[in-house]
């Protein structure tokens, strides 16, 4: 065998070895890129699915939970669409089941007035954030009509904004229920504060401006103490975070009420 004979007969195995394995190294980084895009859009339908289940724990609009159901159903379809074939074989990954959602909304439970603490108001405006988001791609991609989708983000923003002035002004009449003026202020202040900065109006903001601000008069002038059904409604809220021997449910979800 000539000395070119042997080189090609040992080059042309290698060369095809090495093209293996490049083109093997190019389907990897293939399927890890799907990997990771999939792993987005499960990670956004995962966020999605939580802002809808403390939705519908506070609230019961149905005709908008519905919607935002429907988009967390199409998002979980994406993303079993968006995983390499060997990773999608039919019973390797558990597709959604929004049955037992869609129950929890026909139930329309979510009635709650005022939330637990601040902790769980900011936690409301994330989630509430999620779901205005949601609907803007919604309106985007056809899935609701534009008006549908300014119903819906009018209705949330009054809803949180509800939530948000009921929860400070219930701090605030329990802080005055207990003679601490100066918490109150501060609750009925911030309160205020929301009232005075959203940018919707809507018949009552006037009127609950006004309540605020006598509030906080009474304080100072010795009238009468607040103790009302938003009070009556917190503590209903706080009761329930702790099981029948007073111990909290979830130690790690007190803290300090700031400003």
């Amino acid at each position: 065998m000539s000395a070119i004979g042997l080189i090609v007969a040992i080059a042309l195995p290698v060369a095809l070895i090495l093209f293996g394995l490049v083109m093997a190294g190019r389907r990897q980084q293939a399927q890890q890129a799907q990997r990771l895009q999939a792993r987005a859009v499960k990670q956004g339908a995962d966020d999605l699915l939580e802002a809808l289940e403390f939705l519908i724990l506070v609230d019961n609009f149905k005709e908008v939970q519905l919607a935002v159901l429907e988009r967390v159903e199409q998002l979980y379809v994406v993303y079993q669409e968006a995983l390499p074939k060997k990773d999608n074989n039919g019973s390797a990954q558990e597709l959604f089941d929004a049955a037992p959602y869609r129950r929890k909304i026909d139930e329309g439970k979510g009635n709650r007035r005022v939330l637990k603490s601040d902790r769980e108001i900011r936690f409301a405006r994330r989630q509430f954030g999620r779901i205005l988001k949601a609907l803007n791609v919604m309106a985007r991609k056809k899935l609701i009509s534009e008006a549908a989708m300014m119903e819906y983000r009018r209705y949330l923003r009054l809803t949180l904004l509800e939530k948000e002035v009921d929860t400070y002004t219930a701090q605030g009449d329990v802080a005055a229920g207990r003679g601490d003026v100066i918490t109150a202020t501060n609750y009925y202040k911030a309160a205020k504060k929301i009232l005075i900065e959203f940018d919707l109006q809507y018949p009552e903001k006037n009127q609950r401006i006004r309540d605020l601000t006598q509030r906080t008069a009474s304080l100072y002038n010795g009238g009468e103490k607040k103790e009302g059904s938003l009070a009556q409604a917190l503590s209903k809220e706080i009761k329930d975070e702790h099981d029948p021997f007073g111990i909290p449910t979830n130690p790690n979800a007190s803290e300090k009420r700031k400003f």
